[in-house]
């Protein structure tokens, strides 16, 4: 597993819509950016670092903010993604056009839809301020 992290980018076959995965090393978010490039929802995916106890979100130097351990789980079974090529991106269709889901390793992981904030991770244990709980089905 690489500590680097890894960042990348998936476009929207429809309109103009993208999501940017950025894991530092640390921690790893997901962001739905509008065409303008203004973030329309974002999630929290998982923590590379250990999961701390208490919140960071008190001190925004710590940004971007790891899940603490009241709202993350520890999935044992979860493997970071080595390479972007480890993430996939599936849009909405006709019934969601503003949805994105993210899949790493081939699992569903996370939901990003406009004008949510936060959206939806599958290693969220309750709603936060970083993600809401991904529940199957939505």
């Amino acid at each position: 597993m690489s500590n680097r992290g890894l960042v990348a980018k998936f476009d929207s076959p429809f309109d103009q819509k993208t999501v940017i995965i950025e894991d530092d090393g640390r921690v790893a978010y997901a962001y739905l950016l509008d065409c303008d490039g203004r973030i329309r929802s974002d999630v929290w995916l998982y923590n590379r670092c250990q999961t701390p106890v208490e919140p960071e979100w008190y001190d925004p130097t710590r940004m971007p903010f790891a899940n603490p351990a009241p709202f993350a789980t520890d999935d044992l079974s979860f493997s970071p993604p080595d390479s972007p090529g480890d993430i996939t991106v599936e849009w909405g269709d006709s019934d969601s056009p503003d949805d994105a889901n993210v899949f790493i390793s081939g699992k569903h992981f996370a939901r990003l839809r406009v004008g949510m904030k936060p959206g939806w991770s599958a290693l969220a244990a309750k709603d936060g301020p970083l993600a809401q709980v991904l529940k199957e089905p939505f």
